[in-house]
């Protein structure tokens, strides 16, 4: 059981960093001037 203890905590740990990753894109300069259907795209491809 502690393997799959182990495993659940990799796997949000993966999760939570991906999330911080899209949140930091979403709160830079980098967006500025994209469309809305831009920002969707690329939410759809990292998320």
């Amino acid at each position: 059981m502690q393997g799959s203890t182990s495993n659940q905590g990799m796997f949000w740990s993966q999760a939570r960093e991906l999330f911080e990753q899209i949140v930091s894109w979403l709160d830079s300069d980098s967006i500025c001037g994209l469309e809305h259907c831009q920002i969707e795209s690329k939410l759809l491809e990292n998320g």
